[in-house]
């Protein structure tokens, strides 16, 4: 069975940004009741979501698969910061899309590829649209945590930049059936051009968070968020005693904290134990 957001919350993990004991018992409760409500918008928007150690991995399986209404959100250890920060990363890319849609709406097979009846000379323009929501779902974190859960603490993005797909370069990746790979700048072999590109579409993207915007997504959100409660079968333990949990080491056939869908003891554990 797949984990809930209840066996997320019930199995803390030790991380390199220390929440546990940054944060408050107050600010821990309140980031627990956000992943509650985070899962009932999406339960309102006919999405499952998959609270597993495995978001990179399952990434990979949904581009294979297509059109599937779930949403991988676990790819570290990390709770407070990390988990919190991937939710918001997607509840911003649901209400810049269709969030009842499978992926928002969004191509699998994005960034890197188009579909192959996009014309060779529009693949800048059908994919400068989608740029700018990975931007707005990048720079968005801290406007859209606040104004929707009333989070203050630094919520973390996976990486220092977003995923982009800026034609133009020779990097190349492999795209699923249907879709034609495109020639693009990557962060690794491009990296002056490509950081100089996002950080341009990044500063656009934040002059898009304005007290207009905002108000719509929290009205969107919430009236999600009021179906999906409506269609919960189970009571959510109180947060403020999932908040008193204390971190723990995963044990030896747990899913590894780096996301990796292998058992910790022969992933990131085998050097530990």
């Amino acid at each position: 069975m797949p984990a809930t957001v209840v066996d997320a919350v019930k199995t803390p993990y030790a991380c390199a940004c220390r929440c546990h004991e940054a944060l408050s018992l107050e600010q821990r409760t309140q980031g627990i009741e956000a992943l509650y409500r985070f899962e009932d918008a999406m339960r309102g928007w006919g999405q499952t979501v998959i609270w597993d150690l495995a978001a990179p991995a399952l990434w990979r399986v949904q581009q294979q698969l297509g059109e599937v209404k779930w949403v991988a959100v676990r790819d570290t250890g990390c709770i407070h910061a990390r988990l919190l920060g991937f939710c918001v990363h997607e509840l911003i890319h649901a209400l810049n899309g269709d969030p009842t849609a499978p992926n928002w709406g969004t191509p699998v097979g994005l960034p890197y590829g188009v579909p192959e009846s996009v014309a060779p000379a529009d693949e800048a323009a059908y994919l400068h649209r989608y740029n700018q929501h990975e931007a707005r779902a990048w720079v968005g974190l801290a406007a859209v945590a606040y104004k929707l859960f009333g989070i203050e603490w630094t919520l973390l993005p996976a990486r220092d930049v977003g995923t982009y797909g800026f034609v133009g370069g020779n990097a190349v990746v492999d795209v699923p059936p249907g879709y034609r790979q495109v020639p693009h700048f990557d962060s690794m072999h491009h990296t002056r051009r490509y950081y100089a590109l996002a950080r341009k579409l990044e500063d656009e993207a934040r002059d898009w968070f304005t007290e207009e915007q905002l108000g719509e997504m929290d009205a969107r959100f919430r009236e999600a968020e009021a179906r999906g409660r409506d269609m919960r079968t189970t009571a959510y333990p109180p947060a403020r005693e999932m908040a008193r949990l204390k971190p723990k080491k995963p044990g030896r056939n747990d899913l590894c904290v780096c996301g990796s869908m292998r058992k910790w003891k022969q992933c990131c554990g085998a050097s530990v134990d």
